[in-house]
C-alpha cells in the first residue's frame, strides 16, 4: 500500500528552486558544518535559503549556528523556524530538544516522511539538507522521498573515512542521482585519498579545505564563522558552482 504522505512531499517543496543533499557516508567529516555555513553564505548574499537537518540521531545544524530551538508555527502544517540569520530552519531538535529520539525500523520511516509531508516551505532559492552519516535504511528513505536534489559528498582525508564514502558514492551513481561534486575537508597535502575518488568516479573536487583548529571557537557564534576561513573556502565553492554573476 502507497502512504499518500509520498506524494505531499513534493508539493511541500514544489517552491524550492535548488534542493542540496550535503551527505557522506562517514560520521565526523564535517557534514553538517559545512551545511551549516553553506546555509550562512546564500543567506548572506540575500538569497532565500532553508536548512533542513535530517540527521534526527545526531542533529547539530542549531548548535553549530548558535541557534536556541523552539516549537514551530501550526497551520495546516508547520512552517520552518526563522534564524537570526535568516535562514528557515527545521529539525526534529525543534520537537525534541536535547532529548534522543530513539526509533528504527518502519517508526524511522515514518518520522521522515511525516516531517517532510508537513512541513510548508515557502519560496526558497536553495534548500540545503543535512543527512545522516551512513548509507542505511534512513538515507535510502530521504532519496526515495525527496525528489528533485543534487548531492555534493563530503569527506576527510583519511583512508578509512574515503573507502567509506565512496560505498556511498557507488550507491548514489548505481541509482543515477546527480552528485554536484565531492568536498575534501580536514585535508592533508600529504594525502590524496580524497583526489583519487574523484578521479576515480570522474567527479569534481570541489575543494580541500584544511584543519583549521580555531573552527572550534567558531562554533556556535555565526557572525565569527562567516568570517573565518573555513567560510572563504567553502564561499569559493558557492560562487564557483551555484552563483551566477
Amino acid at each position: 500500500m502507497i502512504d499518500p504522505r509520498t506524494s505531499v512531499v513534493e508539493k511541500r517543496l514544489k517552491k524550492v528552486k535548488r534542493i542540496i543533499v550535503v551527505s557522506s557516508g562517514k560520521g565526523g567529516v564535517g557534514k553538517s558544518v559545512i551545511s551549516s555555513v553553506a546555509a550562512l553564505l546564500f543567506a548572506e548574499r540575500g538569497l532565500k535559503t532553508g536548512l533542513l537537518d535530517l540527521d534526527f540521531q545526531g542533529s547539530s545544524d542549531h548548535i553549530i549556528l548558535g541557534e536556541k530551538v523552539s516549537l514551530p508555527e501550526e497551520a495546516e502544517g508547520i512552517r520552518p523556524l526563522r534564524l537570526s540569520s535568516g535562514i528557515d530552519f527545521v529539525s526534529f531538535s525543534l520537537f525534541t530538544g536535547e532529548s534522543p529520539l530513539p526509533l528504527r525500523g518502519k517508526d524511522t520511516t515514518n518520522a521522515i516522511l511525516e516531517l517532510l509531508a508537513v512541513t510548508i516551505w515557502d519560496e526558497l532559492d536553495f534548500l540545503i539538507v543535512d543527512l545522516p552519516p551512513g548509507i542505511g535504511e534512513e538515507i535510502l528513505d530521504i532519496i526515495r522521498f525527496i525528489q528533485r536534489k543534487e548531492f555534493i559528498i563530503v569527506s576527510s582525508s583519511s583512508f578509512v573515512s574515503v573507502q567509506v564514502v565512496e560505498r556511498l558514492v557507488n550507491l548514489l551513481q548505481n541509482m543515477n542521482l546527480p552528485i554536484t561534486g565531492i568536498i575534501g575537508n580536514m585535508a592533508m597535502d600529504s594525502v590524496h585519498h580524497v583526489s583519487d575518488m574523484s578521479e576515480k568516479h570522474e567527479l569534481p573536487l570541489l575543494c580541500s579545505i584544511p584543519y583549521f583548529p580555531e573552527l572550534e571557537s567558531e562554533i556556535g557564534d555565526s557572525k565569527r564563522l562567516l568570517k573565518g576561513k573555513f567560510a572563504k573556502y567553502l564561499d569559493a565553492v558557492i560562487n564557483k558552482i551555484y552563483i551566477i554573476k
